[in-house]
């Protein structure tokens, strides 16, 4: 039986969709579908009933379901337990768990999953998923996750979290209706305060941020507030305003960077186990890591963040 096909079923239940579960699996939908025929011509058993665009369980499947998480469940933990013993490790007496609530999130941790394999073995990180902001503080806070990765906001520490920095990130700045004379590559801040600014919706305001509206509305600056435009058709020449933690590899022939101060700090926030040793030196394996992966992660070398 192909385990790849069993994890599919599964994650399509859980999901209630084939497409989300393709898309979270990193498989087009098609090659799902056929790994399910193939799985149910291994079964002898129809697993889904035939309806468009719904996931309705036949008898069987629904029957099979649990038994089927069981043993992705199983042989999950035998893998895990196996590369321990084949690296000479004890196995993992827990998972660190990772708060998310956005997919750049999900995307960013899953590449740095891939490529921090090592430490993967030895902490078992996960992914776990919070419905907004206010609930990463809260899981963070009472212990119920261990670590989560943000750009620097004031908003943590009122909340009573530690911040520890990693790398700074700049402003990307996305020229819309650019003239032809507008500079390429990196823009000053007296060059970017030609142009409209637009911040995307789904930002929030980092410490960065706040000082950057601040500096152009003060020296002028032609500033549109998330929402502020109901209708696309004005051509006077733009910036959309974005970090990268949100436009990762950006195409730099078309984006321009904006080059005032030093950028966002990118970081890792702690609550409660911040006194864990176990959480502390999988931040501290950070640290020492993720510096050197910033041009993989995102497109481009970013400075590391020198401990004070």
């Amino acid at each position: 039986m192909n385990q790849s096909a069993l994890e599919g079923f599964v994650k399509i239940v859980e999901m209630d969709s084939f497409s989300a579960a393709a898309e979270a699996l990193y498989l087009s939908q098609s090659a799902l579908s056929q790994q399910i025929r193939t799985l149910e011509g291994q079964l002898q058993f129809e697993l889904f009933q035939h309806v468009p665009r719904r996931v309705i369980l036949t008898p069987a499947g629904l029957d099979f379901y649990p038994k089927a998480k069981q043993l992705t469940a199983l042989y999950q933990e035998a893998v895990r337990h196996a590369r321990a013993v084949q690296q000479q490790e004890n196995p993992p007496e827990r998972h660190l768990i990772i708060a998310g609530c956005h997919e750049a999130m999900r995307m960013f941790v899953y590449d740095l999953f891939s490529l921090t394999s090592d430490l993967c073995l030895q902490y078992t990180p996960i992914l776990g998923w919070c419905a907004n902001r206010s609930e990463v503080w809260r899981s963070l806070k009472k212990g119920e996750m261990d670590l989560s990765f943000q750009l620097e906001s004031a908003e943590f520490y009122a909340q009573g979290l530690t911040f520890v920095p990693l790398f700074y990130m700049p402003e990307f700045c996305i020229p819309i209706h650019p003239p032809a004379d507008m500079p390429v590559g990196r823009l000053t801040l007296e060059q970017a305060l030609q142009y409209r600014w637009l911040p995307i919706k789904e930002m929030y305001q980092t410490v960065y941020e706040t000082r950057l509206l601040q500096e152009g509305m003060d020296r002028g600056v032609e500033f549109t507030p998330v929402g502020g435009i109901r209708s696309a058709a004005y051509g006077d020449p733009a910036l959309k305003m974005i970090p990268p933690f949100y436009y990762r590899r950006p195409d730099l022939s078309f984006v321009r960077v904006l080059d005032w101060g030093r950028g966002h700090r990118f970081g890792i926030v702690l609550g409660q186990k911040r006194e864990d040793p176990v959480v502390m030196a999988y931040v501290r394996a950070l640290q020492q890591q993720l510096p050197s992966l910033s041009e993989k992660l995102f497109g481009l070398k970013l400075e590391p963040v020198e401990e004070s």
